[in-house]
C-alpha cells in the first residue's frame, strides 16, 4: 500500500506512457493497412520487446534497422519507417501529468526522469518536451545499459540523483517497474492516467 514519505520527498518520474504517449501502433497500423499487409508480425516480433529492449538499452538504431532489413527484407520499408518516420510514434504530451509535477515543483520538490529510452530517441524528441525543463536531472536507460526494472537502473539512480529511498516517490505506468522501485524501499504509484495521479498524491497529503 501507498504511504506518503514526509513533506520533504523527491519525485522520480517515467517518460513514456506518463508524461508523453508513444505508440508503435500509431504508425504502423496506418501503413501496413496501406499495404495490405498484417502488422502483427513487424509490431510484436520484429520490431517487438526484443528490438526495443536493445534500442533502450543504447543500440544505435539506424544499424540495427539494417541488420534487421537483412533478416526480413520482404519488410524492408516498413523497417525503414521505424526511423524516418518515428517522429509520427511521439503521439503528444500528457498534459495533465506535466501540471501535476510543475506543481510539486512549485512546492519545491526534486524532480527527476527515469526512462527506459536510448539517447537517439530522446534528442529526437527533446524539442517536443519542454516540460524537461522543471526536472532536475534525467537518468536514460540508453546511457547505462540497464533498463527498468533491473535494480541497477534504480542504484544508479539513486547515486547520481544522490536519493534516500525512503524519501523518493516512483511514478511509472508498468507495475512491474513501480515493485522494483519499491524493492529498495522507494514509494511507488503506478500511473494510470493524470487525474488518478493527481488524487493520489491529494490524498496522501503530496498535494
Amino acid at each position: 500500500m501507498f504511504k506518503a514519505p514526509d513533506h520533504d520527498f523527491v519525485v522520480v518520474c517515467d517518460l513514456a506512457g506518463v508524461l508523453v504517449e508513444w505508440s508503435i501502433e500509431r504508425l504502423y497500423g496506418p501503413l501496413c493497412q496501406k499495404s495490405g499487409r498484417r502488422p502483427e508480425q513487424l509490431v510484436n516480433h520484429i520490431l517487438g520487446p526484443s528490438t526495443q529492449a536493445k534500442i533502450s538499452m543504447g543500440a544505435p538504431i539506424p544499424p540495427l534497422l539494417e541488420q534487421l532489413k537483412s533478416q526480413y527484407p520482404e519488410w524492408k520499408e516498413e523497417i525503414s519507417a521505424y526511423w524516418t518516420r518515428w517522429d509520427e510514434m511521439l503521439v503528444g504530451v500528457i498534459s495533465g501529468s506535466v501540471s501535476v509535477l510543475e506543481e510539486l515543483k512549485e512546492r519545491g520538490h526534486r524532480l527527476y526522469v527515469l526512462g527506459n529510452w536510448g539517447r537517439g530517441e530522446f534528442e529526437r524528441a527533446r524539442p517536443r518536451m519542454p516540460f524537461l525543463e522543471i526536472f532536475n536531472d534525467v537518468l536514460l536507460s540508453g546511457d547505462c545499459g540497464f533498463i527498468k526494472p533491473d535494480p541497477a537502473i534504480f542504484a544508479m539512480a539513486e547515486q547520481q540523483f544522490h536519493l534516500v529511498p525512503e524519501k523518493t516517490v516512483f511514478i511509472d505506468d508498468r507495475k512491474e517497474n513501480v515493485l522494483a522501485a519499491i524493492d529498495r524501499g522507494w514509494d511507488g504509484i503506478v500511473f494510470e492516467n493524470p487525474r488518478q495521479l493527481y488524487l493520489t498524491l491529494m490524498d496522501n497529503g503530496m498535494l
